[in-house]
């Protein structure tokens, strides 16, 4: 194929949230014929950008100029979404065709069925056995809806990789992909005939990336190279910025000072002429011309250092906006209120959907259970299960504690709602200003607690999501299903450190190994291969 040696090109971009809020202004970059990685912070408008790109929404001013067929991974947070896209046929198109052999394959000689086929007689078994490569259920008519989220993150990728596209723009496409998903993802980057800019907090992704290009509040910063490179860059960058933003704050405080001198010697002064006056040893005329022209040079010396010091405060300012330096942010999770030593245990558990063998599991207060295995082996489905909102083909389930459930759709916040009126909803016993301090510890200060969660991010609507969760009282069972989806590297560490210190029990799903042992769960239980379960409590 032939691109041009811009294949997207941003000029001038600005976005407002609905309450008109700026997201961002007077970004302008260029994407070409290379892996692109695009990084910033939760919020930033990293998501906005990319549906910019793709015309999806207008900018309040700006434009963007495409050379290029682009193909669009957009995150999917919503069920309703999910179900919009049909089956696993209807999505690659292939449901008419499909549904064509099969009314031949009963006796059809209608020659509208016959026009569908062509001469691809073998299209439904070549499908499946190219979905049962994947790794997908080699089931064309299964609903998407049906599909894990690893599922249908790889199917949507091999769609857009298998299509005719000269660039692709990926959100987070990593999020739910297992490692064998991941890597496969890496494969396919680098062996797509075209370019590529990646929306991601994947460390493993970025580092197959050529340049990174970092959304800040101030703008688009540019950094050649891939992860390593770019966050050695950004700490000398931060180092030097840093260094300024001290001899500026130097330069302010020198100023006061030599101001304070001046001023005290100018009151010596005057000391003197008062002492001079009232001995009568000179002329009164001479003395006051001497005081009128001390006024004025003190008048002028007041004009001159209100101008350097406003100089150097506005240096000042400027540089620390440069450093961003922004609040930290916080996330303590209540303490369990410990009543019993058995909190969870299922009991010969065969579940409706993936693992198809019977699961005995018993927690315990303190338990934290890593529960991993590939995508569609039945990860969500298990925690759905202990939850009730799913129920068991056989065996019996028995939870002592009250559990509170993030799925990786954030299913419990209502989209409608601000992010203060869901707060208020899920977390009733405590009081507004509450509410407020905990919203603002994971950056929703002031007026951003008034957003609707429709506006937000998916990092920022996991943050308000585990807000809840971690606000939750009594004996608590938290089951997270990859919580650290859509967080930026800042946050996911915050969130580790607070789940770290959460006495409870708990049982995450992630594929972040870093994550997993930053949370420091006590054991690790794989889906569908009994040797990793752990031999004092094994589920097999």
């Amino acid at each position: 194929m032939t691109l041009h040696h811009s294949s997207v090109l941003a000029q001038s971009l600005a976005v407002s949230h609905d309450n008109g809020e700026s997201l961002f202004s007077n970004i302008s970059f260029s994407l070409g014929y290379q892996l692109t990685g695009l990084v910033g912070r939760n919020g930033v408008g990293k998501s906005v950008l990319a549906s910019v790109l793709v015309g999806d929404r207008i900018p309040e001013s700006g434009k963007v100029v495409c050379n290029a067929k682009v193909g669009y991974l957009s995150q999917i947070t919503r069920k309703q979404e999910r179900r919009e896209l049909g089956t696993i046929a209807d999505f690659l198109r292939m449901s008419a065709k499909l549904k064509a052999l099969g009314r031949i394959e009963l006796g059809s000689c209608d020659q509208a069925d016959f026009d569908l086929v062509g001469d691809d007689w073998g299209a439904g078994d070549a499908l499946c056995l190219q979905l049962q490569k994947m790794g997908l259920p080699p089931e064309p008519f299964k609903p998407c809806c049906g599909l894990s989220g690893g599922e249908l993150t790889r199917l949507m990728l091999w769609q857009l990789f298998g299509a005719d596209y000269d660039y692709l723009i990926l959100d987070e496409p990593s999020n739910h992909l297992d490692r064998a998903g991941r890597q496969w993802l890496v494969e396919q980057m680098r062996a797509f005939d075209g370019g590529i800019l990646l929306i991601s907090h994947d460390r493993l992704l970025l580092e197959h990336v050529d340049e990174i290009i970092e959304l800040t509040v101030e703008g688009i910063r540019h950094y050649g190279g891939s992860y390593t490179s770019y966050t050695r860059q950004k700490e000398l960058q931060h180092a030097a910025i840093e260094r300024s933003v001290v001899n500026a704050e130097k330069q302010v405080l020198q100023i006061r000072k030599q101001y304070q001198r001046n001023m005290e010697k100018a009151q010596q002064r005057a000391a003197q002429g008062n002492k001079l006056r009232q001995s009568g040893s000179q002329s009164k005329l001479l003395l006051d011309g001497m005081r009128q022209s001390a006024q004025l040079s003190a008048s002028a010396r007041k004009v001159q250092f209100a101008n350097q010091l406003a100089q150097a405060e506005q240096t000042a300012s400027e540089l620390k906006a440069q450093f961003e330096q922004v609040k930290p942010q916080q996330l303590v999770i209540n303490q369990s209120e410990r009543r019993a030593s058995s909190v969870l245990a299922l009991i010969a558990v065969k579940l409706r959907y993936g693992e198809g063998s019977a699961i005995n599991l018993f927690l315990q207060y303190g338990d934290r259970l890593h529960l991993t295995g590939s995508n569609g082996c039945g990860k969500s489905t298990l925690l759905k299960t202990i939850t009730s909102e799913l129920t068991p083909v056989a065996g019996q389930i028995n939870c002592t504690a009250q559990i509170c459930y993030l799925d990786q759709h954030f299913s419990l916040l209502n989209e409608q709602q601000t992010v203060l009126e869901n707060l208020q909803r899920l977390c009733p016993v405590y009081s507004n200003t509450e509410l407020r301090t905990m919203a603002a510890g994971v950056g929703f200060r002031r007026e951003r607690v008034d957003l609707p969660v429709a506006a937000l991010s998916g990092g920022e609507r996991m943050k308000v999501a585990m807000l809840v969760v971690s606000h939750q009282k009594g004996e608590t069972l938290l089951l997270l299903d990859e919580p650290d989806n859509h967080l930026d590297l800042d946050s996911k560490q915050i969130l580790a450190q607070a789940l770290a210190t959460y006495r409870g029990s708990l049982i995450l799903i992630s594929h972040d190994d870093c994550f997993v042992k930053e949370v420091g769960t006590t054991r690790t239980i794989a889906l569908g291969d009994s040797k990793k379960s752990s031999p004092e409590k094994a589920m097999f």
